[in-house]
């Protein structure tokens, strides 16, 4: 492979992974946001998302949140 190409393909690849890293982070911040505006803990609305547990409050905000990161993405 060439020299011109592999940096072509590292790029790539950085560019791929620093979009990945950001739609983590905006994802991973949900479970928080969600805890902090209901007052509950946050491994609370972990068990909510799995289905462990069941709170409509809890399932409702999950469901806006996702709504406004879908809206953002695009």
């Amino acid at each position: 492979m060439s020299p011109e190409r592999t940096t072509a393909k590292s790029q790539s690849s950085t560019a791929k992974l620093k979009k990945l890293n950001a739609l983590i982070d905006s994802v991973c911040g949900i479970y928080t946001r969600v805890a902090r505006r209901l007052g509950v803990h946050r491994s609370f609305v972990s068990r909510v998302a799995r289905g462990e547990r069941r709170s409509e409050q809890v399932e409702e905000r999950l469901l806006t949140e996702l709504k406004r990161f879908k809206d953002r993405r695009g």
